[in-house]
């Protein structure tokens, strides 16, 4: 009778215990899964190869490139200069002239008028203004003396203008030949012979994942299901 009873409370509690046996088997399937298909070596050899390509391409088109870019760098600062001469050139320096003798004589109405009244903040006020003005004006005789050194170098705005298309022409010239480097370069790192040993190892890497996702997926197998379950069911009934 005892036996009979104990029996029975076995068996009611074996699907419980069944699905507890079973979480412990799923998690040492997963566990021998990743240490039987790990790839961390050929992750390491990756990263090695990887870098050697890289490494390869940098030598072969980022030198070229980067040699392309000082003539860049050179053709802007070139270009900056003549424009910067050419506002020079076609500066108004007249229409300027006058207009700050125009300022000046207003300005010198109005000091005569301060030391006339003897108005002691007019005086320092205007005296002020003129002072800038002066710097104002310093300031446009020294753009006007450049000028001046342009045109007896011989310089023109018309050669000038000339040297600006030329320095446009190159330019783009020379950064279509860096994009084209820069296709070069995408092209081998991604298509070359070089790159046979990254390929071989990418394939392999695939195939242990494979074969670890199909690892993992037997667990699930009907049969394998069968299996781990007589065997429980056999345990547990015999008091294991």
């Amino acid at each position: 009778m005892w036996n009979w009873i104990r029996n029975w409370y076995r068996k009611l509690r074996m699907p419980a215990a069944y699905r507890a046996y079973e979480r412990v088997l799923r998690a040492a399937h997963e566990e021998e899964a990743r240490r039987k298909f790990s790839t961390v070596r050929y992750e390491a050899r990756l990263l090695a190869a990887n870098k050697a390509l890289e490494e390869r391409a940098q030598r072969r088109y980022d030198m070229p490139i980067a040699k392309l870019q000082l003539e860049v760098v050179a053709l802007e600062k070139q270009m900056e200069s003549c424009r910067a001469q050419l506002v020079n050139f076609e500066r108004p320096f007249r229409d300027e002239y006058q207009l700050l003798e125009a300022e000046m004589a207003l300005l010198g109405e109005r000091r005569r008028q301060a030391y006339a009244d003897k108005d002691a903040a007019a005086i320092e006020e205007v005296n002020g203004e003129i002072a800038e003005l002066q710097k104002r004006t310093n300031a446009v005789r020294g753009d006007l003396a450049v000028q001046t050194d342009l045109r007896s170098q011989g310089l023109t705005p018309e050669k000038l203008r000339r040297t600006v298309q030329r320095c446009e022409a190159r330019l783009q010239a020379v950064q279509d030949e860096q994009e084209g480097l820069r296709r070069e370069k995408a092209n081998y790192l991604h298509h070359s012979p070089d790159r046979a040993e990254i390929d071989a190892i990418e394939r392999d890497m695939t195939a242990l994942e494979r074969r670890h996702i199909q690892y993992l997926r037997d667990f699930d197998a009907p049969a394998e299901r069968r299996r781990r379950e007589r065997e429980h069911e056999q345990a547990w009934l015999n008091g294991a």
